[in-house]
């Protein structure tokens, strides 16, 4: 074997430093450049081995003079010999590795020193032969038997147990507690999914009803408009009939003589007169609006519109100083005294006498409803943080406001730019407003006829505050105040 004996012989001061034998073959059997076992090893003209790809990758760059790694001697050329007889001794030694490992654990052998492990280092936790305890790693360390090692650790041990069974008993009673909250989270959900069903079903079918309601409607109104249009189709064709004859007659008279053209002259200008005078009917087909104008949602899920509504109250800090809130903040009216002894806020309006509420919005969906009454002047509507309080301003939404106004009793319009006037066929009683901040819409309603008054459409990008103007008085007329009112419940 002069191979292996010339490894042997190149890594003798390795083999010197230790008397186990696997060791030493361990070593033999490792490449001196990964220090792994040597996989398909080769052997160089100087004697040592090494992995094939190891001196390949050592060698990679040269062209000429090849250094060995270990003792540096170089040759001219490369020169690779395959070794498979210490290849053979490299799957020997893994093997030999592998059972004296398994004799370790099974003969409690220290892997280190191959001796009997007698001793316990509790320093480091770990069993220890007779070697080790003299060794520089444990000489210092508080050594004792294992049988007393495992006596004193045993106790240590049951004194565990109690603290750890009572930790187990508490997961245990926590495990059965959180299945049966699964349980019970199932029959909840299946409850609320079956209670989410039958008012949907409920809902489907009123919306049902209510669309057949509304086709029957408008079909019945189609049927009356052509009704009179056919009406007056035949009229206006017997109209025209007449008129034909009497042209004719006229135009026959006009060839005959004198005494006979002249006769009965009176009752043929009569009837022309008459003919003249008549003035044809028109039928409009405009259809009836209020039946179906206001929007579905808020009279058939009126469960969604509660969810929209907040409880508003005024904010006395805004109220101009002519302005009075009730007791509960829930309505505001003029008054020709201007109150005194008011606390100088900056959220004050001190022109325009108007107030403001509570709450103001960022995000959402929010409805409010406010009761008007009989008043003669009043706005409502939304401004944003921002609008001037203590100057004159135009209340436009160029400016930060975005109104619906009643003047003098009949003229309501949209505080647009110019304003657009709205054409209101039944007195609201009762106003609902509707913000939509991310469409950015803002939409009026008359509750009093289910009707839409006027939807703003602009883009909010600061906080805006539900507004109100309850209007000057005018002696008795506008006397009364604006009050928030719960939303109307649409049954």
């Amino acid at each position: 074997m002069p191979v292996i004996i010339d490894q042997l012989q190149i890594n003798q001061a390795g083999a010197m430093a230790t008397t186990n034998p696997l060791e030493n073959l361990q070593v033999e059997a490792s490449c001196s450049v990964c220090l792994e076992y040597l996989k398909d090893p080769v052997i160089i003209d100087c004697g040592h081995n090494f992995c094939r790809v190891c001196i390949t990758r050592w060698w990679e760059d040269l062209n000429r003079d090849f250094p060995c790694p270990v003792c540096r001697k170089t040759f001219r050329h490369r020169s690779l010999k395959p070794n498979r007889q210490l290849g053979n001794m490299v799957e020997i030694a893994k093997q030999l590795q592998v059972t004296n490992k398994r004799k370790i654990r099974d003969e409690n052998l220290c892997e280190k020193h191959n001796e009997v492990l007698r001793l316990f280092c509790k320093e480091d936790q770990e069993a220890v032969c007779l070697a080790c305890e003299i060794s520089h790693q444990h000489r210092s360390h508080t050594v004792v038997s294992l049988d007393d090692a495992a006596h004193e650790y045993k106790a240590k041990m049951q004194k565990c147990l109690g603290p750890l069974e009572k930790k187990l008993q508490e997961i245990a009673h926590c495990k059965s507690r959180e299945e049966k909250k699964a349980g019970e989270l199932k029959r909840k959900v299946e409850d609320r999914r079956q209670l989410i069903i039958n008012e949907f079903e409920e809902l489907h079918l009123f919306i049902a009803d209510e669309q057949d309601m509304l086709m029957q409607s408008l079909e019945n109104e189609e049927k009356e408009i052509l009704q009179k249009l056919k009406e007056n189709v035949t009229e206006l064709s017997e109209q025209r009939i007449a008129l034909n004859s009497l042209i004719t007659e006229i135009e026959e008279k006009c060839l005959q003589s004198g005494m006979d053209m002249l006769q009965d002259v009176r009752s043929t200008f009569e009837r022309c007169e008459e003919a003249q005078a008549h003035k044809s009917s028109q039928v409009s087909i405009e259809l009836e609006k209020n039946f179906y104008s206001f929007p579905r949602q808020y009279f058939v899920l009126r469960k969604i519109i509660k969810r929209l509504t907040g409880d508003l109250t005024l904010d006395p800090e805004t109220a101009h100083p002519n302005l009075v809130l009730s007791e509960d903040r829930k309505s505001v009216k003029f008054v020709d005294q201007r109150l005194r002894d008011l606390p100088d806020s900056p959220k004050r309006f001190t022109i325009y006498p108007c107030v403001l509420a509570t709450v103001g919005f960022t995000s959402g969906r929010h409805y409010w409803e406010v009761e008007v009454g009989e008043k003669t002047h009043w706005a409502l509507g939304v401004c944003k943080n921002s609008v001037s309080r203590k100057g004159e301003t135009t209340s436009l939404p160029e400016t930060g406001y975005w109104r619906v106004r009643l003047l003098n009793g009949d003229k309501y319009a949209a505080t647009t730019n110019p304003f657009t006037p709205l054409h209101i066929t039944v007195k609201p009683k009762r106003v609902g407003v509707f913000l939509n901040y991310e469409a950015g819409k803002l939409s009026f309603y008359n509750v009093t006829d289910r009707s839409h008054m006027y939807t703003f459409t602009d883009v909010f990008t600061e906080k805006l505050w539900p507004f109100f103007y309850p209007g000057i008085r005018a002696g008795r007329k506008n006397a009364a105040p604006l009050i928030l009112r719960p939303p109307t419940d649409w049954e």
